[in-house]
């Protein structure tokens, strides 16, 4: 794959997780339910996680050569995850970030399983390897909540 491609795909990926930011927003502001107080605390500490990831991949695009999306508009037309439509319930919520988290989770997969054999894709997964991981322990969290 060239780097105009992950240019490209970096920039999806950017789209999605702006898309997952606001999400993660709207879930800590108005969650609902048993778990409210622990679910609303995950989702203010994700916050912080999602801010420095978002500035990771644009720094990355940046590097590459390329020019991040740095508009809702665009941010909402390229991104692959739907915007929040749970009802404030816990369950409705975490089913949803299972959901991104699965969605990302291949998303950031894709990237790095195409980009590994030059300098610039071991740059690409430097970057995307960590946020993974992160995805992955969010994913491994939502699960336990939803036992």
């Amino acid at each position: 794959m060239n780097i105009e491609d992950s240019i490209l795909r970096l920039n999806r990926l950017l789209a999605n997780s702006f898309v997952l930011y606001i999400k993660l927003h709207r879930y800590s502001w108005y969650v609902k339910g048993t778990e409210q107080s622990a679910i609303a605390s995950i989702c203010r500490s994700e916050l912080n996680v999602w801010k420095e990831y978002i500035d990771q991949i644009v720094q990355l695009i940046q590097l590459l050569g390329g020019q991040p999306y740095a508009t809702m508009i665009k941010y909402v037309k390229e991104a692959t995850l739907a915007e929040a439509t749970a009802d404030d319930e816990v369950s409705e919520m975490l089913e949803q970030l299972m959901d991104d988290t699965t969605s990302l989770l291949k998303e950031v997969d894709d990237i790095i399983q195409e980009r590994h054999h030059d300098q610039k894709g071991r740059i690409i997964c430097h970057t995307l390897v960590p946020i993974e991981h992160h995805l992955f322990q969010l994913q491994q969290t939502c699960k336990n909540y939803l036992k």
